[in-house]
Order: C-alpha cells, then sequence, then structure tokens
C-alpha cells in the first residue's frame, strides 16, 4: 500500500513537471526578446564560466538584449573572452580588464575599446596578427573580482601586458564586497553534479524560464527599465562618508594586483576612463587623484583619459550614449561608451602603449619578442 502511495506520488509529480515543461515549451515558442538571439543559450548568456580564460560563456554568437531599444551582437572565442579571434603564440598579448566601460555593452565587438586599440595597432605594425589585444571586461566586476579573475585564470592566459581600465564608480562599488554580495563566483572548479544540474536546466524549458524571472528581478533590483533604458544617475556630488574606508580597500587590492603581476613578470599598465560628467566638467573625479597615488606609489604606467576626451567636439553626446533632454536641460541616456567612444579611447590607448614603450616600438622587435615569448 505504502509503495503504491509513493508510485501515485511520483506518478503526479512527474505529469506536472512534464505538464510544466511543455506548456514553458508553447509559451517561449511565441516570439520573444531571446528569439532573435541566434545563439540559443536565452539567459544564460549572462552566466558566469568556470572553464577557459575568460568569464563569459565560451562560443556564443548572438545579440545580448538589456535594453529593448539597444540589442547588440556579442561574439565569445572558445575560451570566454569577447573575441572572435582565437589566442596566437606567435602573437605580442594584451589582456584588457574591466568593467563593463571595457566589456562595452550596448555596441558590438569590434565597438568595445579593446577591440579599437587592436585595430589602431595593427594598423601601425601593418600585421593583423603580431598583436591581440584581448577583452575580459564583465559588467559589475570590482577590483576585487578583477583580481580574483586574474589569480584564476588571467595570470594562465599569459599575456605579455595587462591594461586595466578604472572608472568612477569603482571605489563606491567595493561596498557590494563589504555587504558580502559576490559578483564574481568563487572558485573557478564545479563539481560533477553541479555541472550535471546546470546543463539539465539549461536544456529545460522550464529552467530556462525560472533563469529569465530571476534575471528580470535582479534588473529591477538594480533599476535597469528594460524598456525604457538604464538610468543615468550621476555620482553622488558630495564623497560618502565611508568612501576613506573603501578608498584604503580599494589601495590594499591595487597593490595584491601590481605584485601578483610582477611575480610572474607580466606587464601592468592603467588607463582612467573617464565619466560624462567628468569630461563636461558638471563634476570633478573623486576616484582619480587616488588611482594617481596608487600607480606612482606602485611605479605603474597610468594614464588619464579626461583631457583627450574632454578635446573631442561634442563629448558628452558623441563619446558616450547621452542626448540632451529639453525639458531637463540634462544629458540622458545612459552613460557607457558609444561606438565613437571606444574608438577614442582605444585610439588614445594605443597611442600611449606604443609612446611609453609598453609595446615594441618596431615591427621587427615586434617579432623578435614573441619568438623570445
Amino acid at each position: 500500500m505504502k509503495l503504491r502511495t509513493v508510485a501515485l506520488y511520483a506518478g503526479i509529480i512527474a505529469a506536472t513537471l512534464v505538464a510544466g515543461e511543455i506548456g514553458a515549451r508553447v509559451y517561449d515558442w511565441t516570439p520573444s526578446r531571446d528569439a532573435n538571439a541566434g545563439d540559443g543559450l536565452g539567459q544564460w548568456r549572462y552566466y558566469h564560466s568556470s572553464t577557459g580564460y575568460g568569464d563569459l560563456v565560451p562560443n556564443q554568437d548572438g545579440h545580448w538584449v538589456i535594453w529593448f531599444h539597444r540589442p547588440y551582437h556579442v561574439q565569445t572565442n572558445s575560451v570566454g573572452l569577447r573575441n572572435t579571434e582565437e589566442p596566437s603564440n606567435d602573437a605580442f598579448r594584451i589582456l584588457a580588464v574591466g568593467d563593463s566601460l571595457t566589456f562595452g555593452p550596448y555596441v558590438a565587438n569590434e565597438d568595445a575599446w579593446p577591440a579599437w586599440a587592436e585595430s589602431y595597432l595593427r594598423q601601425y605594425y601593418q600585421r593583423n596578427s603580431r598583436v591581440q589585444v584581448f577583452n575580459a571586461g564583465i559588467a559589475g566586476y570590482t577590483i576585487a573580482d578583477e583580481l580574483a579573475y586574474l589569480k584564476e585564470k588571467g595570470v594562465a592566459f599569459l599575456p605579455r601586458l595587462v591594461v586595466l581600465a578604472v572608472c568612477e564608480n569603482d571605489v563606491d562599488d567595493l561596498r557590494k564586497e563589504h555587504n558580502g554580495v559576490v559578483q564574481r563566483p568563487v572558485g573557478n572548479a564545479l563539481s560533477n553534479l553541479e555541472r550535471t544540474i546546470k546543463a539539465i536546466t539549461r536544456s529545460s524549458a522550464l529552467g530556462n524560464l525560472a533563469v529569465e524571472l530571476k534575471t528580470q528581478i535582479n534588473f529591477s533590483s538594480l533599476g535597469i527599465d528594460t524598456r525604457r533604458g538604464e538610468s543615468n544617475a550621476l555620482p553622488p556630488s558630495e564623497i560618502s562618508s565611508d568612501y576613506d574606508k573603501l578608498s584604503r580597500r580599494y589601495g590594499e587590492l591595487f597593490r595584491e594586483t601590481v605584485t601578483l603581476l610582477k611575480s610572474q613578470q607580466i606587464k601592468l599598465a592603467v588607463i582612467f576612463i573617464p565619466s560624462s560628467s567628468a569630461v563636461d566638467g558638471s563634476q570633478a573625479s573623486q576616484i582619480e587623484p587616488l588611482i594617481k597615488t596608487l600607480t606612482t606609489e606602485t611605479d605603474t604606467p597610468y594614464l588619464d583619459l579626461t583631457s583627450i576626451m574632454k578635446r573631442e567636439p561634442d563629448p558628452s553626446a558623441r563619446l558616450y550614449l547621452l542626448q540632451y533632454d529639453v525639458t531637463t536641460g540634462q544629458m540622458a541616456g545612459n552613460g557607457h561608451l558609444s561606438r565613437e567612444g571606444g574608438a577614442a579611447v582605444g585610439h588614445a590607448v594605443a597611442d600611449w602603449l606604443i609612446g611609453a614603450n609598453l609595446i615594441p616600438k618596431v615591427r621587427s622587435e615586434l617579432q623578435s619578442t614573441n619568438r623570445a615569448r
């Protein structure tokens, strides 16, 4: 009797799951924002990958949609970096590390600043295969996440040079670490059971629906309006009460990053990408003086892009995804870099790397350096 009861309940559960899966597949059959992605990943495209040398899911080729009217094409190579090319052992390998301003949301692969830097460097060397700039940027990463990434994957990738991109919110974002919020999963390995569960869930319409609902909840909690676009809230004009404490923590993590790369004989260069408010002069940067102090202290090459971007015509509207709003008299939209912004940063970085002797100046030197690698 007991066995028959257990079998009955098991049958009911199985039938419910099957009915739910069929219903989810019917629901997902209708055109949706993921139906046109073409990569078959759905919301899984945003997930952390435990394999490869990058933290993105490898071998993607489709459209990402967060903001409905700005879908953008994303491709990742076989090692999970936002590049179409595979790593070459014959190239001078540069690894770009940072958050969303490095990853390049709302623009295609070739319009993020690391790709522009690679394009300009290849023009300089007049070769396609002698230098590669790999985009390891991940939206929402802090310097704590970037250091963890370098320890687990970045160093093993054997770059000749790491370019760390810093932006205005990097110190404030360390509150996530202080509050125990983990952006990058701790550890790089998944158990066989975890891998199996992840694979089953990913192939299930119910699983994908649950992931999509979770993602939408996360977007709502972050204030992301997928229909109207992300808010472009400016950083506070007054320094927060815990900014000094967060700055000290940032300094600790920065110094640890420098020490890690020096121990592996990997060069480090730091660039500062200003916010639109710093470029138009409405607000001075809070973090830039700290970065300048830390790079001077550690003898790290440093490029502040503020003055370079200020020289561009109409920089706030052209270099960022912003438009002038007549009703408010302010720039509105999204503070990430536009295609032109990525080009401006990439061009400036390429020129600086050459001028500061961070990469070989002469094509013959580059070739001999690669052979000795």
